[in-house]
């Protein structure tokens, strides 16, 4: 039964944590975006920000990296 039980009650809890942490990076990321859009700084300048400052997360490799 505790076979069951991981995929009952372990991996969706897991999948549902994941996910979390998806949307608060993307939330993140477009609230940063909203502020300098705020500021009135030109599209273009925005652009080269947001590349050079926002964090590039490699999600695939973090998520099958075996620690």
């Amino acid at each position: 039964m505790p076979f069951l039980r991981f995929f009952l009650y372990y991996l969706p809890r897991l999948m549902f944590h994941i996910a979390g942490l998806f949307r608060i990076f993307n939330r993140g990321k477009k609230a940063f975006r909203k502020a300098l859009e705020k500021e009135g700084l030109p599209d273009d300048v925005v652009e080269v920000l947001i590349a050079e400052l926002s964090p590039d997360v490699e999600w695939k490799e973090l998520l099958r990296r075996k620690t």
